[in-house]
């Protein structure tokens, strides 16, 4: 039994449970009287993924059930809870950071984290990335991302 075929197994089940979570947040979001509305989008993200999910578990498990063998990488569970703790602190900070300010610092950190080391090709990718999505929302779809604020 492959490693892959363990992790596709759990990565299946996480998925799917993301996907009912986001459904349910869905569910909660504001309903209109014409068109689908702020949850009609990920509704049909959290549904698409929940199938593709189950697909991707149930070929696992097709395949046999992988025996279970435990071995913790320290070092690798160490960076996964740094990924973790850095994204979790980007989303708090968002509120009173802003987009414009957090989303390049974290971007670049991101990129250094994974092992890029051309910094100032990071730093163009982050700055760049950030204003295409800061355009995307504010100037295409018309939602307000949240700004820098002191008080």
């Amino acid at each position: 039994m492959k490693k892959a075929q363990l992790a596709d197994i759990i990565m299946g089940i996480l998925f799917m449970a993301l996907a009912v979570f986001w459904f349910m947040k869905a569910n909660k979001m504001v309903k209109v009287e014409f068109g689908i509305g702020p949850g009609g989008y990920p509704k049909f993200i959290s549904v698409g993924l929940f199938i593709l999910a189950l697909f991707m578990t149930v070929q696992s498990i097709r395949k046999g059930l992988p025996k279970l063998e435990i071995k913790i990488d320290r070092k690798a569970l160490l960076r996964q809870i740094i990924f973790f703790a850095v994204t979790f602190a980007y989303i708090r900070l968002m509120r009173v950071m802003g987009f414009l300010i957090l989303t390049p610092l974290y971007l670049f950190f991101q990129c250094w984290f994974f092992g890029y080391r051309k910094y100032i090709i990071a730093a163009i990718i982050s700055i760049g990335l950030t204003a295409g999505i800061y355009y995307t929302f504010q100037m295409i779809f018309l939602i307000m991302l949240p700004r820098f604020r002191l008080f």
